[in-house]
This record gives C-alpha cells, sequence and structure tokens, in this order.
C-alpha cells in the first residue's frame, strides 16, 4: 500500500478561505472551477487535500467507493478538524456498515413521517412568527426563527428535550468549527455532549417515546442491532447536522430573496412556487459549501489528474453547484430555472437522510416568514452580513432584520 499521506503539488489556496461576499461562495473556489478544477489545497488542519469543483467530478466523488469515509482512521490520514473522527458515527462510515446504521435511521425520515410532521412544523412556525410580532419589530433571524424552528422540529423526531437548547447552541458551534476553537474545546464539547446523548438513552429506556432515539434504544436491548455507541453518535449527528443545515438554508435564502426583489415578488404572485424556490436557494446557499473529506483507496482519475491512493479529497459541493456546464448563468437566482439537478443534498450513500424533512420545513418557513411580514428587510447592508468561514457547515453569524 502507498503512502496513507501522499504529498500534493503546491497547494493553490487553504479551504476554508474567507468570503468576500457574505452571501456568494469564496473567489478562490470559483477560480478553482474556471482554471483547474481538481486542484491541491491545504485544509485547516495543515494536512494537504485535493478540491474537487466540477459537477461531474464531485458527483463521482460523492458515490464512487474509491472515496472512502473510513479511510480516515487509517495511520496518518489527513483530518479536516483537529479532533478525531467519530468511528461510530454514520457519517464515518463505509457500506455496509453505512447501510446497516441508515437503514434504522430512515424510519425516522419516511415520506410518510415527514408529512405526518407538517402540522407540527406549521404550528411552531406560527408560534414562532406570533412571537415575533408581539415584541420588537426587529431582531437577529437566526435566533428568533431559524435556529429554534429548526431544533424544535428535529427535537422532536429524536425525542431530545428543546428544554436544553442553550446546551445545543455550544456544542454545535464547536461540533463544527474548523479553525475558530482550540483542539480542547471541541474535544471538551464532544464529549459533553457524548455524556448528554448517554443520560438521554437512559431517560428513554424508562420512558420509551414515539421518537427515533427510543426506537434505536428497544433496537439495542431487544434485537442486539445497534451498539450504545453507534445511538450515541447517530443522535448527536442527527440533532446537530439535522438543524444546523436548516438554519444555513432558511437565514441564507431569506437573504437571498430580499436581494432580488423580483424572484420574491414571484412568490407573492404564486406561493405554489416556494417549493420550486426552495431547491434554487439550497443550491446557492449550500450548507458549507463543501463536504466532508474522503480518502481514495487507489489512484483514481478525475478530470484528466490522476489523485494517488490514500490521498484526502474535498468534493465541492457549493461550488459544483454553480457549475455553468450544469446550470446556466449559475450565480442568479432563478426561482422557475429549468435545470433542477440537486447537488446540495449530497449524492450515493451518503444522500442527506433529512432531505426531505429540510425541504417541508424551509418551504413552510420561508413562505409563513414572508406572508406575515410583508416589509420584512434586512438591517445592515447586505455586505456587512458574517458568514461563519470557520464552521464546517458555514452559515450567518447572525442576520439583522426588520418588519415594520
Amino acid at each position: 500500500m502507498s503512502d496513507p499521506t501522499p504529498s500534493c503539488p503546491a497547494p493553490r489556496f487553504t479551504y476554508p478561505t474567507k468570503r468576500t461576499d457574505p452571501l456568494v461562495p469564496a473567489d478562490a473556489y470559483a477560480q478553482a472551477l474556471r482554471e483547474e478544477p481538481v486542484c491541491p489545497i491545504t485544509l485547516a488542519t495543515g494536512d494537504p487535500a485535493w478540491f474537487v469543483a466540477r459537477h461531474e467530478d464531485v458527483r463521482t466523488a460523492l458515490s464512487d467507493r474509491r472515496f472512502s469515509r473510513e479511510a480516515l482512521f487509517r495511520p496518518g490520514a489527513a483530518r479536516a478538524q483537529v479532533v478525531e473522527p467519530d468511528p461510530h458515527s454514520m457519517i464515518t462510515m463505509d457500506p455496509p456498515r453505512h447501510t446497516r446504521i441508515r437503514k434504522l435511521a430512515n424510519r425516522a425520515f419516511s415520506p410518510q413521517r415527514v408529512r405526518r410532521m407538517r402540522p407540527y412544523v406549521e404550528e411552531v412556525t406560527a408560534q414562532l412568527l406570533d412571537a415575533m410580532e408581539a415584541g420588537p419589530p426587529a431582531g437577529d433571524l437566526v435566533e428568533i426563527y431559524g435556529r429554534p424552528l429548526a431544533l424544535r422540529v428535529i427535537c422532536r423526531i429524536l425525542g431530545v428535550p428543546f428544554e436544553d437548547y442553550d446546551a445545543f447552541g455550544g456544542w454545535c458551534d464547536r461540533f463544527f468549527s474548523l479553525t475558530k476553537y482550540p483542539p480542547e474545546e471541541i474535544q471538551q464539547a464532544n464529549e459533553d455532549m457524548r455524556a448528554y446523548f448517554a443520560r438521554l438513552i437512559g431517560h428513554r429506556r424508562e420512558e420509551p417515546g414515539d421518537d427515533l432515539i427510543s426506537a434505536l434504544v428497544h433496537l439495542h436491548d431487544e434485537e442486539g442491532e445497534l451498539s450504545e455507541r453507534e445511538i450515541v453518535s447517530l443522535g448527536a449527528l442527527l440533532l446537530f447536522a439535522g438543524h444546523d443545515t436548516t438554519v444555513t438554508v432558511l437565514c441564507a435564502g431569506t437573504a437571498t430573496l430580499l436581494g432580488n426583489p423580483d424572484q420574491l415578488a414571484l412568490l407573492r404572485a404564486d406561493p405554489g412556487l416556494y417549493p420550486d424556490a426552495v431547491e434554487e436557494l439550497v443550491r446557492l446557499n449550500v450548507p458549507g459549501g463543501g463536504t466532508a473529506i474522503r480518502i481514495t483507496t487507489s489512484d483514481v482519475k478525475l478530470g484528466g489528474t490522476i489523485i494517488p491512493e490514500g490521498s484526502a479529497v474535498l468534493a465541492s459541493v457549493g461550488t459544483a453547484s454553480r457549475d455553468p456546464e450544469v446550470y446556466p448563468d449559475p450565480d442568479r437566482c432563478l426561482i422557475q430555472r429549468e435545470q433542477r439537478t440537486q447537488m446540495a443534498f449530497g449524492q450515493g450513500p451518503h444522500f442527506c437522510i433529512g432531505a426531505g424533512l429540510a425541504r417541508l420545513e424551509l418551504a413552510i418557513g420561508l413562505r409563513a416568514l414572508f406572508e406575515r411580514f410583508p416589509r420584512l428587510r434586512l438591517a445592515v447592508p447586505a455586505k456587512e452580513l458574517r458568514w461563519k468561514d470557520f464552521a464546517h457547515l458555514g452559515g450567518l453569524e447572525e442576520m439583522p432584520v426588520a418588519w415594520d
């Protein structure tokens, strides 16, 4: 076997690279797409990797089994974060281990269950908008609307008490950090989070409910299909990724629509277009703009470039979602865009398990927000919004809005 961390040519840039426009991926990524769509980069940890930008090549990297997640645990493998990845998490597994865990988790996100969640999403949305209407006519949309909506929905599915919201925010911020926090803080957050889910498993064992954690505990206790560590890891992954991604698109998507009044006018004239708008807003505001790194298990040729075995590969979903070969005029927001190929939810075995739920939340949340507050506007110039370049999933640090 070759060296697990083969050297790359001179890196083109360090990932992540800071945005100049908070609602547009970094210029370096677009330049790579134009000039060198498979190029060497340096990760935030200092490890070398390959950046893959074209839609066709990203799709290959996400679905071809030569690009492995489990190979992250090989000695000397590159790291995107300073902390060790979790070997019991579905996101770091390859089939068949991944297939077994995902099959069980799919129960919580089946189309039937997602449809049954609609009344609850509508109820929570109305409650949050009522609170906004009753309070001051301005605030941070992330904290007063986007995050509580997404958290209450995913907590309902998992069986996690929403009352622990404050702890979730701090853990999530560190869990997805690439550069903001020192390693010991990130590690402590991981340990605290895992201890929380271990306690929750005990509670659900004593008082089971109609939720995913209770169902997983039953499978562990009665059928032995899951280890307790796998339940902890799955719960943490779904809680954090399942809400943070929705917050990112809901808030950034709102800013995108406010910056494109012609598209917002189409939605006001025909609210039936909101599902189409969601597809376009997800494309333009891919959480993080990238994806988890993978390790090649053999030499792989992409776009004419040979990526050696043992190399780290970052398949940039955000860049691929703006590939002009697939999306004409790719940087424009066009909610009636004919090309509906969707890369933002991933491809292959790690396709987003909660895609259906996210689409439902976004369509309901965006429509209710703009219908309740037709004068909604940014309270600061769009250029002053701050994107979390330091975080794996990105997102706006805050989004000051007014609606009087």
